[in-house]
């Protein structure tokens, strides 16, 4: 089941923000995408897209009927997945989106739980960034996504799950007896490539406390980030999760920065009003209790520590 054609190129354009992206994705061509948006607009009777610009964009008419269209799409593919699963007991396909360290670190003991408890499901875990998550989404191309920070769109429901700190680590003969800003920005401090939602929030931070790194490393991921630290190349603004293992053995020590209180938060994301199929519903039900039970370990530990 699928809406009219008008109605999927507005939706395609809608979620992509570009007549020839939503040509692409629908492999027609760009001037047939325009005419289906031209004709429900004279349908309508309003403006749904600015031309004017190169790409388009749409207008407060058109971004009121977006809404609409996007869940409208949204229900229609849901319908599909859950009647395929209904036919089929025991059985189905469950796309899941997630950012790179919720993906990495927090979500693949969960799913090969959920994959020995629902045999018959088989699980597909793609990751990307925040508005990647987002997009997969908008596009029915994942049912569930697990990201930390901020989401946008009308369309999108997110529910906070999992709180995590970012913590300031390094080698510990690198941490003077007295940390001072000039002692901070003195060392090179490692992170991934812009964009990152740990660096977004640091570099904020960072702002805010007055500290200028004179010295950046960037790194493509924090396997690579990880790796420069327990060389001693530098320091980083890091989830504690992700260097859980240094600290624990005292390759690497924490940093105590006064007024440093940075975290994150690991939020489950769907499409707004939409039914989840039985498989999406157990498996969100599954993370709430896991990610449950990891905020009260660490609340134990910090309490004992």
């Amino acid at each position: 089941m699928q809406l009219e054609a008008r109605l999927r190129a507005f939706s395609a354009f809608a979620r992509r923000r570009s007549f020839s992206a939503a040509a692409s994705e629908l492999r027609i061509s760009q001037p047939a995408v325009s005419k289906h948006i031209a004709d429900l607009e004279q349908l309508l009777g309003l403006k749904l897209v600015e031309r004017a610009r190169r790409d388009g964009s749409l207008t407060s008419a058109g971004e009121f009927v977006a809404n609409y269209v996007l869940r409208a799409e949204s229900l229609l593919a849901q319908s599909v997945r859950g009647v395929d699963e209904l036919r089929k007991s025991g059985s189905g396909s469950l796309v899941i989106v997630a950012s790179w360290l919720t993906g990495t670190y927090l979500l693949p003991e969960i799913i090969a739980e959920f994959k020995y408890i629902h045999p018959g499901v088989l699980v597909s875990l793609e990751l990307g960034t925040a508005k990647q998550a987002v997009e997969r989404l908008r596009s029915h191309r994942a049912e569930l996504g697990f990201i930390a920070g901020a989401v946008t769109g009308p369309e999108i429901e997110a529910e906070p799950l999992l709180e995590n700190d970012i913590v300031i680590v390094g080698k510990p003969a690198l941490r003077p007896p007295r940390i001072s800003r000039d002692s901070l920005e003195s060392l090179a401090w490692i992170s991934r490539e812009e964009g990152s939602a740990t660096r977004s929030s640091s570099e904020v931070a960072m702002a805010r406390l007055g500290i200028a790194p004179r010295q950046r490393l960037e790194l493509p991921s924090y396997e690579a980030v990880v790796s420069a630290l327990k060389r001693g190349y530098g320091i980083s603004a890091i989830r504690r999760y992700v260097v859980a293992d240094q600290l624990k053995s005292g390759t690497l020590v924490v940093f105590p920065v006064r007024g440093w209180k940075v975290k994150t938060v690991v939020s489950a994301l769907r499409v707004r009003d939409v039914v989840l199929t039985p498989s999406a519903e157990q498996f969100q039900s599954l993370v709430r209790v896991r990610f449950a039970e990891i905020a009260r370990l660490r609340k134990q530990a910090a309490t004992s520590s």
